[in-house]
């Protein structure tokens, strides 16, 4: 058993190492946590989050149906000129979507007089529009689209914030319908891409699209739409496209190219 007169100074040496140690450490980690605050911006704030734009959304009446004329190829001019001629004189000229109930797709689903619906949830966007059975997702953590997609009627879109802009990019759109307003025919090679920000408060959301396609346009073509804010407790009602539906035939009337429904 050590005699305890002589282990009393080493216990005092050993706690007073100790504590000396324990300072030292301190010190270093006080020094570090001052070299990393210096590295910082004096009066940081974390990144602002991004804006909410879900909700309920209307076109603004003055952008629905606009006459725009976008810069096309002669093949495509060709074919929009067939459709504006018939069109003055008197005749209805659907599209396939039209005479046959097809859905209507993007960019139509976000362009038209029919209430859109935004929902934000982890990862991604999703738009509801009551004119169309197909949601639209925009996925926010894809940093690229995957490969060997097959065509859709909304494309696949990935998108992602700058800042208070959602930046949307979407291909794979399939050639069923005539995707550019006035672009007179369907194409399979459309990349659009979309810019959405919120203005006036949040009561109006700004939609920038960018239409890029060599079989139809002769260079790159943008567009704006506003869509007015609907209040809180707005709920997107039920639309269905009904080919056999009373009145549906007229709609027919002077194109050619339908076929109305037989007689009951």
């Amino acid at each position: 058993m050590p005699d305890t007169a002589e282990s009393a100074p080493r216990v005092m040496f050993q706690t007073i190492c100790g504590s000396y140690r324990t300072r030292i450490l301190m010190a270093a980690a006080a020094t570090i946590a001052l070299a990393i605050s210096a590295l910082l911006p004096v009066g940081a704030a974390p990144a602002p989050a991004a804006p909410k734009i879900n909700g309920m959304w209307l076109i603004t009446p003055s952008d629905y149906g606009r006459n725009e004329v976008p810069p096309l190829t002669a093949a495509a001019k060709a074919a929009s000129d067939v459709n504006r001629k018939a069109r003055e004189s008197g005749a209805a000229v659907l599209s396939e979507n039209g005479r046959k109930c097809l859905p209507v797709g993007m960019p139509s689903l976000v362009t038209n007089e029919f209430a859109l619906e935004i929902l934000e949830t982890d990862g991604r966007v999703t738009m509801l529009s009551e004119n169309s059975s197909l949601p639209r997702t925009i996925y926010l953590n894809e940093k690229q689209h995957p490969k060997d997609l097959q065509p859709m009627w909304n494309g696949h879109s990935i998108g992602h914030w700058e800042g208070n802009v959602l930046v949307v990019d979407t291909i794979s759109l399939n050639d069923r319908a005539v995707r550019i307003p006035n672009g007179g025919l369907p194409s399979s090679t459309l990349h659009l891409t979309e810019r959405y920000h919120l203005e006036n408060g949040g009561k109006l959301l700004v939609g920038e699209m960018t239409f890029q396609d060599p079989k139809i346009l002769t260079k790159p073509w943008t567009i704006k739409h506003t869509y007015e804010r609907m209040p809180d407790d707005s709920e997107l009602w039920e639309y269905a496209c009904e080919v056999d539906a009373p009145g549906w035939s007229e709609r027919y009337v002077g194109d050619p190219q339908a076929k109305l429904p037989a007689k009951r």
